[in-house]
């Protein structure tokens, strides 16, 4: 017969082991993907629609949240302290890395904007013009979601065409 003290370390074992399988068995939250693409179907249609030319997504768990409602320029070294500001400072290192990886023509634009919170990390981004200005929004989510513990924030750096974030 088992002593009644080795039982009780079971429902314990059981609900960790469940619980950190819910949240993935990736070995890092910090990742930076590069990809060309462009807008997505049905989004940032009609005429002056902005297109994503290169993209840089950079995603950490409980890196803080930062601006969100539209992209804005991040071409120079102010504008990008400016946005990254409310990261946590490696967040914000990685973000400034995933930038200066960006080649930037001169007929192109550098932009950035926070893109998700959430459990889930997009993989693509794309872009539409609203009245608000340009928005940035990500591609297709994993599904079925995960569950976390903490939000991962992933922000989108972009290159767009130059004019894109001033044109009506």
């Amino acid at each position: 017969m088992r002593p009644l003290g080795a039982l009780l370390h079971l429902p314990a074992a059981v609900l960790l082991a469940a619980s950190l399988a819910a949240c993935g068995g990736e070995a890092t939250d910090e990742r930076a993907e590069d990809g060309a693409v462009g807008t997505d179907a049905g989004v940032g249609e009609g005429a002056g629609a902005p297109v994503v030319l290169r993209e840089r997504l950079v995603t950490a768990t409980d890196a803080g949240e930062g601006p969100g409602e539209v992209a804005v320029p991040v071409g120079d070294d102010a504008a990008l302290a400016g946005f990254t500001a409310d990261f946590t400072e490696g967040f914000a290192s990685d973000v400034v890395e995933a930038a200066a990886a960006l080649e930037v023509e001169g007929d192109e634009e550098l932009a950035a904007q926070v893109v998700a919170i959430g459990c889930d990390e997009p993989t693509s981004v794309a872009a539409r013009r609203t009245p608000a200005g340009v928005v940035l929004e990500p591609g297709p989510l994993p599904s079925p979601g995960r569950q976390c513990f903490a939000p991962m924030t992933t922000v989108a750096v972009v290159v767009l065409e130059a004019g894109a974030l001033s044109a009506g």
